[in-house]
């Protein structure tokens, strides 16, 4: 007899369950996602990603998970690493801090994920030294065709905090420049049309168990 399906929150951030449909993912996306991200940071690199979505199914349940070569982080080429630095002190000190990905890659992933039958619906990054917060540059560089955005803290690797966030803005918001002179762009965006969601994972008992413990939870919501 198969286990009975059980549904838990792994996300930290109490939300609001009325205002925003929950992002959903299964036990296995968030366990290879958990894997590959300590990987790259183990290598003192910065993930980034997607999450793909069935073509005919819904945008917030996620059924797959890409991440780009970290490796190939156009982050430093000089026009990219000029726009980061005016951003502040921060994207100075800390080279790693941004990541942009390589075109021909972002083709030939879009390109797989197609042919899976599959759709991008979301982003997702890494922060290396930073909370879990959606910040001021993850806001601008926010692409405005998806509607939610991932941050997996990795400050402590043995416990990674995962967060999802809804996110609404216009296309005239996009974009970080070198004339910017920003600064303190790493710290939290608080325009109320971000907002945190919950992660809920569906899964038998022995799935979730796993999942917390290669998160560290020692307290989670059950559904």
């Amino acid at each position: 007899m198969a286990s009975p399906i059980k549904k838990m929150v792994i996300s930290p951030e109490v939300t609001d369950a009325h205002k925003d449909e929950p992002i959903v993912m299964s036990p296995r996306i968030v366990l290879d996602f958990i894997a590959q991200a300590k990987q790259v940071h183990a290598e003192g690199l910065k993930s980034y990603g997607v999450f793909t979505a069935e073509a005919e199914g819904t945008e917030f349940r996620a059924a797959g998970v890409r991440f780009f070569d970290s490796a190939q982080n156009r982050r430093n080429v000089p026009e990219n690493r000029a726009a980061f630095e005016a951003q502040g002190a921060y994207f100075r000190q800390h080279d790693d801090a941004g990541f942009v990905v390589d075109s021909k890659e972002m083709l030939a992933v879009e390109q797989d994920v197609a042919q899976a039958g599959q759709t991008i619906v979301a982003p997702f990054h890494s922060h290396r030294r930073q909370p879990p917060n959606f910040s001021d540059i993850d806001y601008r560089l926010h692409n405005p065709f998806f509607p939610w955005h991932l941050v997996v803290c990795m400050c402590d690797p043995a416990k990674p905090v995962i967060q999802p966030f809804r996110v609404e803005k216009d296309f005239d918001e996009f974009g970080i420049d070198a004339d910017d002179n920003r600064e303190g762009c790493e710290n939290s965006y608080e325009g109320s049309n971000v907002r945190p969601v919950d992660l809920v994972i569906e899964g038998s008992e022995a799935e979730l168990a796993q999942v917390r413990k290669e998160l560290g939870l020692s307290v989670v919501r059950i559904l």
